[in-house]
Order: structure tokens, then sequence, then C-alpha cells
């Protein structure tokens, strides 16, 4: 009998390119310029990620795996001669005939190889007459893939240590990925009914990393083998397990680790916690879901949003507000209106996306009671074109795709670039804390980490956690200064330009003359953009919105981890 061997693979490339098996919008494989800084050209940073989930699981099993993220088809078709007994296809939703041929292909060349779906695809109802397969996951996959192999579904968790992201990309200028990833956890307890992630996982929070040790333990990991200091928290909301949490800001504060989070949360959660503390824990760019004006989920409501976005900026903290177009009450003028409303709340950076009915979310089912699901292919529905029902007021699909690619235009041609935004909350977060721990200590002040709050102290000492907390604020400052000339040379407005220049004048005052090294990062930035906004010009000359960038073939052997066998 041979050896049991797993391949898990994502779908095939190229992406975000028209063709038989995949589409152009809406499916680039980036997350900012795809959804986020869409429609800003050359000001649009370009970061790819890993398939986290496939090497996750590739460490958490006792048979010898290869996971093979990104391959092209030749790439796929090559890999299967290497003697695999299972392949694991992870795919999602709009990629539904990307998995369908390979899933053929297998079954055609390799009919002895077990096919095994995995990923958000799987919602797809009678998914079996589209995809032929073997098994399916539906959930949290290591214990369902270590069940399946026969390991101990309860094993403790391997997390891997993974740079992240695999490609970035400022003004055109390739730059070294200096963070990685961390997954404490999937699911979400909030239940919003248009939620696939939330409803897939039945509103249930699946913990991996179960304490702040344990998330402590991979950023020391992720630390000693890549270098690592930034971390992206991938956890729909992280700062709702409080004591995890407070656990990973007492060890950071005992080992004098000032490490840099960008995670989610609801505003709520922020709230609770308080904005000191995500300070402290080093939350510097946070993802917050405001999804309408009129406040219908809990999680928003009495809050002033902007406000709160106000204070956090003020701070140093970078937000991303993610709202979502088409609810039922937008006409072509409350459209508007909520898209304004959203501009309004003054963020660094947005998010839209249209309002859609997965299959297994209360949205979809509610739709289909009512008859007003459309027959979209799933190949279209990637939240960026034709809405998938249909709307009580805006019916043409064309409209649907105007509405939110003006969204995006809209917001930079109001607030500019993005980068210049977060260039400036970080500077200004660097400077209030500086100013903050100056005040505190003149007040005798301490850290109290039972309330998660600063309290008067008889005889404070120096705070040294902060005082390194502070050196990383503004090594992350530092970090945007080289983008301020081609931002201001390649400013949408005059606005835009002077704004600026204004930040580049701050810099100048707060972190003193710019030195040779950074003049020249400055000017070799600048010529790299130029070459950029002409790229991204012909390429909207020929009917695409701008370039599309592939990420390389990642491929990596992993020979099994015993310690995860039942005994």
């Amino acid at each position: 009998m041979n050896e049991v061997k797993v391949l898990l693979t994502s779908v095939f490339g190229p992406y975000g390119v028209k063709d038989e098996w995949g589409e152009e919008l809406g499916m680039q494989m980036e997350l900012l310029n795809n959804q986020v800084t869409r429609q800003q050209g050359v000001h649009s940073p370009r970061q790819s990620y890993l398939s986290f989930a496939l090497y996750l699981l590739a460490e958490n099993i006792s048979v010898r795996s290869t996971v093979l993220d990104f391959p092209l088809w030749d790439d796929f078709v090559r890999e299967l001669g290497q003697g695999y007994t299972h392949v694991a296809v992870s795919f999602i939703v709009p990629n539904v005939l990307k998995a369908k041929r390979m899933a053929e292909y297998i079954r055609l060349h390799y009919p002895d190889i077990k096919i095994i779906l995995g990923g958000y695809g799987t919602i797809i109802p009678d998914l079996e007459k589209t995809v032929p397969h073997d098994d399916c996951c539906r959930g949290e996959g290591v214990r369902w893939l270590r069940a399946y192999f026969g390991d101990d579904p309860e094993a403790p968790i391997v997390h891997p240590v993974l740079n992240n992201p695999v490609y970035n990309y400022v003004y055109g200028m390739p730059t070294k990925p200096r963070g990685s990833a961390i997954f404490p956890g999937v699911g979400c307890e909030n239940g919003c009914r248009f939620c696939i992630t939330s409803h897939m996982f039945k509103k249930e929070h699946v913990s991996l990393l179960p304490g702040g040790r344990e998330v402590f333990e991979v950023c020391r990991k992720a630390d000693r083998e890549i270098g690592a200091k930034n971390f992206m928290v991938l956890d729909e909301n992280f700062l709702k397990h409080e004591k995890r949490a407070r656990e990973l800001l007492d060890e950071m504060t005992r080992a004098v680790k000032p490490y840099v989070f960008v995670t989610f949360s609801s505003a709520e959660n922020i709230r609770r916690m308080g904005i000191d503390f995500l300070v402290r824990a080093g939350i510097s760019r946070i993802w917050v879901g405001v999804e309408s004006k009129r406040n219908l989920h809990d999680k928003t409501k009495g809050i002033d949003l902007k406000e709160l976005f106000r204070e956090l900026r003020s701070k140093g903290i970078i937000v991303l507000a993610s709202t979502i177009l088409f609810h039922d009450h937008h006409d072509r003028d409350t459209i508007q209106e909520e898209i304004d409303w959203v501009i309004d709340l003054d963020t660094d950076l947005v998010q839209f996306m249209n309002y859609h009915p997965w299959p297994g979310t209360p949205l979809y089912e509610d739709l289909d009671r009512e008859s007003r699901l459309k027959n979209v292919h799933y190949r279209h529905q990637h939240g960026a074109g034709e809405l998938n029902f249909v709307h009580p007021h805006i019916k043409n699909p064309e409209d649907h795709e105007r509405y939110l690619k003006g969204a995006f235009r809209r917001t930079y041609e109001r607030n500019g670039p993005s980068i210049v935004r977060m260039a400036q909350t970080a500077l200004n977060g660097y400077l209030q804390a500086v100013k903050d721990y100056e005040e505190r200590q003149s007040r005798g002040m301490a850290w109290n980490a039972e309330s998660l709050r600063y309290e008067k102290n008889g005889s404070p000492e120096a705070d040294s956690f902060m005082l390194e907390r502070i050196k990383v604020m503004k090594e992350e400052a530092m970090r945007y200064s080289p983008s301020l000339l081609p931002a201001l040379v390649f400013g949408p407005t005059m606005k835009s330009r002077r704004k600026t220049f204004s930040l580049m004048r701050l810099y100048s005052r707060a972190t003193g003359r710019p030195k040779v090294t950074d003049i020249l990062k400055s000017f070799l930035l600048t010529a790299s953009a130029c070459v950029e906004f002409c790229r991204v010009t012909i390429r909207r000359a020929q009917g695409h919105e701008g370039i599309v960038r592939q990420p390389p073939v990642h491929r990596v052997e992993y020979p099994g981890n015993r310690s995860v066998m039942r005994t």
C-alpha cells in the first residue's frame, strides 16, 4: 500500500484575469488594491498574502504533505506526478470553475487520488454537481483533517511561521516583506445576518491559540526565525476575547517586546478595552465594520463612530472603516448619502463592498423566501459587480458596479491618497505618545494592568515598556516618510498636494532634517512612481482599471507532524 501523501493547493493562476475559468473585476490576489485602495492608481500599496490555512493544515497533520500556493496550471499538473494519494483544493465561491477544472483533471488522469475540498467555496449548494470530490471540509479545518487522517483532533495546535506579505510594492518599488501572520481563531459570535464567516462556524469562535501566552510565543518564534516584529492577526474580532488580549500585553510587557499588530475589531470592543490599551498593546492598524449609517448592527449602536475614529487616529492607530452598499433602504439618493457619511467619518482607509447574500446566512434564507435571489453564476459572485439578488430600488446591473467604483473614486478625490493619511496618523500618534508619556510622568501616573488605565501612583518609575513602544511608533512613522515626495508629485488635486507638503514639513520639524539616504530613497521612489504611473495609465487606456500583479508560486514540503498522532 502506498504511503499517504497529501497535496494542499490553492486554485491555479493567473488571477484577476478574465478567461474561461476566472474573472478580472474583484479577483486580483490582493486585498488593498482590490477592495480598499481601489481607484487610487499609482498611490495604491500593492500586497499579496499567502493562503494561510494551507500552511496551518500542513503543520498539524501526521502525514507527509506539500503546500502548493499560487500555482499556474502547468505547476499544478507537474506537481500531480509526485505520487499523491490525496489532493485538497481550497477555493472561494467565485473560483469554483478553477476548482472544477482541477478536480476533473485529477479524475481523468489520476482516478485513484482522493479529492478533498475546503474553503469558503464549500458553501455552494449541491457542490458535488459542479466539482467532483470525495470529501468536503466545511468549517474549521485542522481538527477536521486530523480526524480524517486518524490523528488526534485535540492535540495542541502547531502554528506556522510565515513571511507576510508575499510581495509589497509602494509606488512601483518592491520592498522586502517584514512581518508575519497569526491565526488565534476562526469564526465570530456577532452573527451579522450577511456574514458567512459567522454562520459557517455557527456563530461561535473556534479557538486555535486560546491564550495570550500562546499568541506571544508565536510572535517570539517568528521573531527568532525570520525577524518578524509586525503581525497581521487574522481573527474576526480579536479584542472581543479580553482575557487573551490582556495576557498578550502582560507577556510583551514582562519581556519588553513591543510587537506591532494589524487586526480586526468591532467598535463596541474598542470602547470597552480603551484606546490607551490599544496603543500600549501595539495595535497599529484596526479594521472596523461600520456597515451602515442606520446603525443596523448591535456592534455600532450608541457609539459616535466619528469621534471614536478621531481618537484612534490621534493616538497613531490607522483606521480602516468597512461599509456595505445596496442595503434595501438604499436608493439613488440614500446610497450617495451613505457613501458621503462613510467618507465623512474621516478614516485612513475605507472598504466598500456590495451587499451579498451567501448561502448559509440568514440574509440568503430571507431573500430566498422572498423569491429575490437571482440566477447569477457563482463565478460572478465576487462582491464587486452585479448583485445576486433583486434590489428594490436599484435594478440595473451596470449600476451595481458603477456605484461601487464611484464610491472608491469619490473617497480618493475627497480624502486624497490613503498612504498620506496613514503617514499623518502614524506621525501624529508618535508625537502624541511622547507628549502623553511626559505628562503621565509629571503627574505621577502609571499603567494599571487590572483597570487597563493609567492611574495616579505615589512614586511611579520610568515606564520602560512604553518607552520601547514609543521607539517602535517612531520607526513605524518613519517608514512612510519616503512615500511623501511621490505622493506630492502625483497628488490628485491641489488640496491633496498642499496637505502632503504640510505633512512633509511636519516630519522635518518632528524628526529633524532628513538624512542623505532618506532623500535618496524619496527620489528613487519618485522615479519608480513615474514608471508605475505610466504603466497604470496605459492599462487604463486599454480598458482595465490598472496593473494586475501575480504572486509567485510558493511550494513547501512538510514531513508530517508525528506529535499529533493518536497515542
